[in-house]
């Protein structure tokens, strides 16, 4: 086992540097504010994205262990701190330059499936064409462009693209069953235990001298009204048949994708999703399902 960095422990980088841990490695994270890490790690206070210039590179190399050859990022925009979504390639920018400089063979750059921006109800996956029209798009879609080119035939690069993240602490039922989403949409879903899963999963694929993404979801589209209806027992308002891909679809609010996203290519990795439904993951959460009784 060797040294591994998270960056970014929060909701979803703290379970992995726990489980990272747990693997037997020596686990360190990085954040902004150094804030407490997990237990069995080490934080370290630092802004990756000074890592582009040699004196915030030399800053984040005295802190850390020249052994780390494992780098997990997952950082997010955050509105206390005024961040933008130019954090995603910055962030980017500066995990390829302390991979170089720590010798690290291995790393993991956790996405977003909101990159596709599909709004028909189409299904995608890591072969679809990414156009984008707006800032967000533009900066998930230079960040992973970033993190890509700095695989090498010694330094495995995957970026994972992570759809409707939730589990403890993020609970998406009250919007569902108050319909806040309109019932024709397709949602797409990851447990946060699976796409730590995934994360793990990644790290341990070898080099292939390219970098790689794959879609992180359960591969179980649903759509908005049967979510709603699932909780509360009742159909959806506007509900339409579930079985036609974007029937009825048009445009919907600014931020919202319509698609359904493909996961066979990690499934085809060797990954497996633990909750295989968003239905299953509001059981783990303690809901009741009214509306799919008998349905296991």
């Amino acid at each position: 086992m060797t040294d591994a960095l998270v960056v970014g422990p929060g909701w979803l980088g703290s379970p992995v540097a726990v489980a990272l841990a747990e693997a037997g490695h020596q686990v360190w994270t990085l954040s902004r504010s150094g804030s407490a890490a997990p237990a069995g790690c080490t934080a370290v206070a630092g802004d990756i994205a000074l890592a582009v210039t040699r004196e915030g590179r030399a800053s984040l190399l005295a802190r850390l262990p020249h052994t780390i050859r494992h780098l997990v990022v997952c950082v997010a925009p955050s509105s206390s701190r005024g961040d933008s979504y130019a954090i995603y390639p910055a962030a980017a920018r500066g995990a390829a330059a302390l991979a170089e400089a720590l010798g690290v063979t291995s790393v993991v750059y956790v996405s977003s499936t909101g990159i596709y921006d599909r709004q028909d109800g189409s299904e995608v996956n890591e072969h679809t064409l990414i156009e984008p029209t707006n800032d967000r798009v533009q900066a998930l879609f230079d960040a992973e462009r970033l993190m890509l080119a700095a695989a090498t035939a010694c330094r495995a690069v995957h970026v994972l693209r992570a759809a409707g993240l939730y589990g403890p602490g993020r609970d998406p039922a009250a919007r569902f069953a108050a319909g806040a989403t309109p019932s024709r949409i397709w949602c797409n879903f990851s447990w946060r235990d699976d796409v730590v899963s995934a994360i793990a999963h990644c790290l341990a694929l070898p080099p292939s001298g390219a970098g790689a993404v794959f879609n992180c979801t359960d591969n179980t589209p649903v759509r908005a009204g049967d979510i709603a209806q699932a909780l509360t027992g009742r159909p959806a308002d506007d509900a339409v048949t579930a079985g036609a891909a974007g029937a009825g679809a048009g445009p919907v609010r600014a931020g919202r994708s319509n698609q359904r996203i493909s996961s066979a290519a990690l499934l085809n990795a060797g990954w497996r999703p633990e909750v295989p439904d968003v239905y299953a993951g509001l059981r783990r959460l303690g809901h009741a399902l009214p509306g799919r009784d008998g349905v296991s």
